[in-house]
């Protein structure tokens, strides 16, 4: 059997315990070991596990049938084999040792790790290699935020704080028969673990940062990976670049007989100088955009079918209860717009003005493109009405078409016209400002921004009141912010029911 055939093996071995496991609802093979021509990953095959709930039961039999699933034909060919069943950058490095890192998570905890790691959710939705259903078929990553460099769980700044204490963190699942929790552990680094650790923070942050301006999830080799990165960034590039090259050359050659002079303090300074500079580009030399959709009206009650087209109605927006306006008057304390902007919509300029009470802000600029969808002869009626007198626009949506709606617009007339008010205003702006739109085209220009499929941007909830970030750069256009309280509410529809537990 030859390295690709046994490769393949593998691969094929782990993808079919989806098959005959019920509860496992998507298994996915990522990393090195799938990347590289060779069977150089071997030593940390990464297997992704997701599965509708998870406790002590489950996790032993998973450790049992992925372990009969590949003992065999690595011992045959004269491997030892080991299970990692950790979550984090453990590594274990021996000779003719193959390792399968078998991680596990409970829908829940697929769905906590993609919202608070998403660099390492991101890179795993690359892979092809899976079974069942995809990593963004289970909860996606879409694109990356500037908030993710500065706040998330794998931040700039957190990747030094291992470093700095000589030692690699990661977590254990504690199961019991009613659930599992994460524990979190560390053990000391070795020469080698400090030495591949730096080269790893410095290709891992280099890489998600030109994902983000590139809004790709590519991956490049080393040399066009600081050719490009320092193109952009080039603070210190006379010193970590060199620094980066030998870091990967020792890696190649596993030799650390000799360590790299000053590795923790310049690696100390690569963080620093790129975390300057991307506070320049996405802060100091950006324009923020806060935007938020209206307060409730009474038509925008209802579920499935009893759901209204409110669309061009001028509804007055209902009582908004204490603590409700909260987050967003934080939100536009905090960033003192210079510019008000405002759909000429009732409730719009109604939601604006409680803003108003509570903190000081500029008069509305009014601006027809802020409007909600037009949507024609189906204003005022409800889904189960509007199917009955309209089955030609639900056949197209079914259909996954974009019907321009009797009377009124498509969806990609409203994407159109929130464009042109991004065009023309936010690209324009010379300070911040505050925004209030509607659903739909908050939907629109979320979507474009954060790269979400058209034919999804319907899945998108946005709630009522909840700030939203827009981030104008001088080069690279608009970037999204959604805070972390806010993202969750605006993706719920992700969270298929069949992955759920008892599904």
């Amino acid at each position: 059997m030859s390295d690709a055939q046994l490769k393949a093996e593998i691969i094929e071995r782990l993808l079919s315990v989806a098959d005959r496991t019920h509860f496992v609802q998507s298994v996915t093979v990522t990393g090195s070991f799938v990347d590289s021509p060779t069977l150089d990953g071997i030593s940390d095959i990464d297997c992704v596990v997701v599965v509708n709930f998870l406790n002590a039961e489950r996790y032993e039999f998973l450790l049992d049938v992925f372990d009969d699933a590949v003992r065999g034909v690595l011992t045959e060919r004269g491997y030892k084999f080991y299970i990692n069943p950790t979550l984090g950058p453990l590594k274990f490095n021996e000779p003719r040792l193959a390792v399968l890192h078998l991680m596990l998570y409970s829908y829940e905890s697929r769905v906590r790790h993609a919202q608070q790691s998403p660099f390492t959710c991101l890179d795993w939705q690359r892979s092809t290699v899976w079974r069942k259903n995809s990593l963004a078929k289970v909860y996606p990553v879409f694109g990356l935020q500037p908030r993710h460099f500065l706040g998330a769980r794998r931040g700039l700044r957190d990747y030094l704080d291992d470093l700095r204490n000589g030692v690699v963190s990661y977590r254990k699942l504690v199961c019991t028969d009613d659930g599992f929790s994460e524990c979190k552990l560390s053990k000391p680094m070795t020469v080698r673990d400090r030495h591949e650790f730096a080269y790893h923070v410095m290709r891992f942050l280099m890489s998600n940062f030109l994902k983000l301006i590139t809004r790709t999830n590519g991956t490049q080799d080393n040399e066009t990976l600081l050719t490009r990165y320092f193109d952009r960034f080039p603070d210190g590039a006379a010193t970590f670049v060199p620094f980066f090259r030998t870091l990967a050359a020792r890696k190649k050659q596993s030799d650390f007989s000799e360590p790299v002079q000053d590795l923790e303090s310049t690696l100390e300074r690569f963080v620093a100088a790129m975390e300057t500079q991307f506070r320049r580009t996405f802060f100091t030399n950006a324009t923020r955009h806060t935007v938020f959709r209206h307060a409730a009206t009474l038509l925008n009650g209802g579920i499935g079918q009893t759901v209204r087209f409110q669309g061009r109605l001028n509804e007055s927006i209902l009582p908004v209860p204490a603590g409700e306006l909260a987050e967003i008057v934080e939100a536009v304390a905090a960033q003192k717009p210079s510019y008000v902007f405002s759909s000429p919509a009732l409730r719009a300029t109604q939601s604006l003005a409680l803003v108003a009470q509570e903190c000081a802000i500029p008069k509305p600029i009014l601006d027809d493109r802020l409007l909600e969808m037009n949507y024609g002869r189906l204003e005022g009626l409800s889904v189960g009405e509007a199917r009955v007198r309209f089955p030609e626009v639900f056949q197209g949506w079914q259909e996954e078409r974009d019907p321009r709606l009797p009377g009124g617009e498509s969806v990609a007339d409203v994407a159109a016209r929130g464009a042109s008010f991004v065009r023309d205003v936010w690209a324009k702006a010379d300070g911040p400002s505050l925004t209030c739109t509607h659903n739909v085209v908050l939907r629109c220009l979320i979507g474009t921004t954060l790269g979400v499929p058209p034919l999804e941007w319907i899945q998108l909830q946005i709630p009522h009141l909840a700030p939203v970030t827009f981030v104008q750069t001088a080069n690279d256009g608009l970037f999204l912010d959604i805070p972390e309280t806010v993202q969750p509410l605006m993706f719920a529809l992700w969270e298929p029911a069949t992955l759920r537990k008892g599904a």
